[in-house]
């Protein structure tokens, strides 16, 4: 019978503790015990899946080769799966770390039911957790992730401002247009819209892994600035900026200003013509053939040159006014005129030559006046505080009430008419307002006849009809009433020529044409200062004392 033979290494697993445990006798004939042997052994025997380290078999090892007798050591152990499951302090995500089994039993049920046990109920990955549990071990691996909040979109402003500048750009290739009316100032109109507001956009509230509400933060409505003066929102639309008053439109953080005067450099090419209504300052001069015309005021610091300016305000040119009368051919009894400056309220200038220039009110030309036409609606005043200035020289001077200069012509018998006692505009009003008085008296007349011939042809005209014509009658008389009225209102306001006054400080040539009211006095030869006013009738020069 045969006889197994003796092996030195033999293990005994402890099912109850689960640990292994490797006993080496020596034997003669086998050689010393090694690690890779003793790692091969526990191969063979299936006991790799327990828990072991190098460091304990080295020792066993170590033993194993000083022993003389038997020497038994636990090198090994059975461990069950380990899991740590961590929930973020926000609630916003879960993540699992699994520790795989050591011939022990997994965790997988364990790790279900501490999911559950923690609340999650949203947002479980399940794929990335079955492969976890599948593979047996992971590391901090998330296994659950919330819905974060939609942050909230604050309001934004869109400057609308881009949209004027284009059509300031805008040519039409087939128009003649002149480079000076290309306007190169942004301006705007009392109504305009300037800035539209992109009202804030909600957040979306998210929602944390165990299914509560994680609230969007807030965010504050912000409006149009404060600071946007001359502009308000809309009374039909509070989301858009619009002007309030005429102006330049300055961008600022969240809203538009609008500054109701505007100061230029220059009135030339840069600036191109013009129109505006407001107010209107230019620290330089406005060039020649150049045109501003504004409802408000116009001060000009330098110089106006052969250029065009109309006010719905008052006039100040600080400079002077110089029009360029080359090439500008002066008609009988004319002046050549190449500037012209009308006001609905007063002119000043420091000089004037070859202007026409006329105000609702009164002119004040500070120097001397030049082959110039000024008309004022009430004086005209040549020549303040330089006894050396103040000469009317050529040109036509008419105001209703007075005109006062230093000196009226030159020596040169320049023909220079001065006229008084006359509104030079309420003329020309009074002829507009007679041609409407006339055509409504017409129409008035043709709707009598109309009236007429319906009632002697009754069956022509419906009952409607006659009560249209009838309104229509009643309505001509009053309009045509109202009109004979204002005709003789305004007959009423021009001012009798007995009040009109010439008052000359200095001297009046010969080759003057005073005129008040409807008489004219040629100067036959040179004068003194003194007063033309009406004396029963006629022209009478008072020389001054």
């Amino acid at each position: 019978m045969d006889h197994a033979t003796p092996q030195p290494l033999s293990f005994a697993f402890d099912r109850a503790s689960g640990e292994l445990s490797a006993t080496f006798t020596p034997t003669p004939g086998f050689p010393p015990l090694s690690l890779a042997f003793l790692k091969q052994a526990m191969a063979d025997n299936g006991l790799t899946k327990l828990f072991f380290q190098d460091s304990i078999l080295n020792g066993f090892v170590r033993k194993a080769e000083d022993a003389k007798e038997a020497v038994t050591q636990v090198i090994a152990e059975r461990r069950d799966g380990e899991f740590a499951l961590e929930v973020s302090d926000d609630l916003m995500s879960a993540s699992l770390t699994l520790v795989a089994p050591f011939g022990g039993r997994a965790k997988s049920v364990e790790v279900v039911n501490a999911v559950r046990a923690a609340g999650i109920t949203y947002g479980i990955l399940h794929e990335q957790l079955r492969g976890a549990l599948t593979a047996g071990h992971c590391n901090k691996l998330v296994i659950a992730q919330g819905l974060m909040p939609t942050p909230a979109e604050p309001a934004r402003f869109e400057s609308l401002l881009e949209e004027k500048e284009e059509e300031l750009a805008e040519i039409d290739d087939d128009a003649v247009v002149s480079y000076a009316d290309m306007g190169h100032l942004l301006l705007v109109s009392a109504g305009d819209p300037l800035m539209r507001r992109i009202p804030p956009v909600p957040g979306q509230d998210g929602i944390d892994i165990r299914g509560g509400k994680v609230p969007a933060r807030p965010i504050a409505d912000i409006t149009f600035a404060k600071e946007s003066i001359g502009a308000e929102p809309s009374a039909d639309d509070p989301d858009l900026l619009v002007a309030m008053v005429p102006g330049q439109p300055t961008v600022i953080k969240n809203g538009v200003k609008v500054n109701p005067v505007i100061d230029v450099e220059n009135v030339d090419l840069s600036t191109g013509n013009l129109t505006f209504e407001g107010t209107v300052r230019v620290s330089g001069d406005v060039m020649t053939g150049m045109k501003l015309h504004v409802g408000g005021d116009v001060v000009v610091n330098g110089t106006v040159e052969a250029a065009e300016i109309v006010a719905g305000g008052s006039v100040t040119v600080k400079g002077g006014v110089i029009g360029h009368s080359e090439g500008v051919t002066a008609t009988a009894g004319t002046t050549a005129i190449a500037s012209r400056i009308s006001a609905q309220k007063s002119v000043q200038v420091m000089f004037a030559e070859s202007a026409h220039i006329e105000a609702g009110e009164s002119i004040l030309v500070l120097g001397n006046a030049r082959h110039c036409e000024l008309l004022a609606g009430d004086e005209i005043v040549v020549g303040k505080g330089n006894p050396r200035t103040g000469h009317i020289i050529g040109g036509r001077v008419e105001a209703t009430n007075s005109i006062r200069a230093n000196v009226i012509g030159a020596s040169t018998t320049t023909f220079t008419r001065v006229q008084v006692g006359l509104d030079p505009y309420l003329e020309e009003k009074i002829a507009i307002k007679e041609q409407e008085y006339a055509r409504k008296v017409a129409e008035l007349d043709r709707t009598i006849k109309q009236q007429a011939y319906y009632k002697l042809n009754p069956e022509k005209a419906t009952p409607e009809i006659l009560f249209e014509t009838s309104d229509k009658r009643k309505a001509l008389a009053y309009e045509v009433k109202v009109l004979l009225e204002e005709v003789g209102q305004m007959k009423e306001g021009i001012v009798a020529a007995e009040d009109a006054r010439i008052i000359v400080a200095k001297a009046v040539y010969e080759g003057t044409e005073l005129r008040i009211g409807h008489e004219t006095w040629p100067v036959q030869s040179d004068l003194g200062g003194g007063t033309a006013q009406l004396f029963e009738g006629d022209i009478r020069y008072n020389p001054k004392k």
